[in-house]
């Protein structure tokens, strides 16, 4: 096929690649390998693209799975403009991503973190003064498959992450010496139930209390995440001690900040939900 650079995609040449995309995505979850070189050559020749054209078609479908809170390809940073014929398309797939195991097949174990610290590198993201403008149709595509409601149901995925923060919580201060403070970290979401307030019950090197919530999602560090009413009150009420741990892109390559002091500072609180009662 001859070289069509310069012209609109044709729908067939988009479902090509974000069929194929899609196809790498599940062999990478599940820890298959291949060439992202090859899949490019392949779909060239079966599309007149470019394999540098198609790269690039590729890193458009990370960006519209990044919108709605989900985990791409690695290697694959988001490209954000994109047409809307594509995230259509990506739309019809994403049931298939959603459907897939959301735990880490990362663990923290004693053959794990060499430095339990290292995890926590990251700062939290920088709070924003005003949301950028999406086009309608990634709007819509976002309410659709709502990533705050996603991550909020799946609790797999949350205890999954919890697990992951209790066990960093444990290492860390058996790492600083302090396995005394150790012994006593607790899961509190698992062993008193979800009504605390927090999930752990952890310890600063110098003894202090710490409870520690934990937020997950396979998006990154920018998905939103669900604060209940219980949660936000136990904040208000032990914010020195208060610590949220928000992990992203868990299923692939865990990462994690934390936020201490006022949530206000970094996050922006919305009111989402309403208690209907009958008069």
């Amino acid at each position: 096929m001859s070289d069509i650079s310069g012209t609109d995609w044709s729908e067939l040449q988009v479902d090509l690649c974000v069929k194929a995309y899609f196809d790498c995505f599940v062999m990478e979850l599940a820890g298959q390998k291949y060439k992202k070189s090859e899949v490019y050559r392949r779909l060239s020749s079966n599309s007149g693209r470019t394999p540098s054209a198609i790269e690039f078609k590729f890193q458009n479908i990370s960006a519209v799975l990044e919108a709605i809170g989900l985990d791409w390809i690695r290697g694959l940073a988001p490209a954000r403009n994109y047409q809307e014929l594509l995230a259509k398309k990506v739309a019809l797939y994403i049931d298939k991503i959603v459907a897939l195991p959301p735990v880490s097949r990362h663990k923290i174990d004693e053959d794990g973190l060499a430095e339990p610290a290292a995890f926590f590198l990251q700062a939290p993201p920088e709070l924003r003064l005003s949301a950028p403008k999406v086009p309608e149709f990634i709007a819509s595509l976002v309410k659709k498959f709502d990533p705050v409601e996603r991550d909020n149901r799946n609790r797999v995925l949350g205890d999954a992450g919890e697990q992951f923060v209790l066990e960093h919580e444990k290492r860390f201060l058996n790492h600083i010496g302090r396995g005394d403070l150790a012994k006593n970290v607790k899961w509190i979401s698992k062993e008193e139930g979800d009504g605390a307030g927090y999930d752990i019950l952890s310890f600063s090197e110098s003894g202090e209390r710490k409870f520690v919530e934990v937020k997950t999602t396979v998006g990154g560090n920018r998905t939103p995440f669900f604060i209940s009413r219980n949660e936000l009150s136990f904040y208000k009420q032990n914010q020195k001690e208060y610590s949220l741990v928000r992990l992203f892109d868990f299923r692939i390559e865990p990462k994690g900040f934390e936020l201490r002091g006022r949530l206000e500072d970094y996050v922006k609180l919305s009111a989402e939900s309403y208690r209907a009662e009958f008069q």
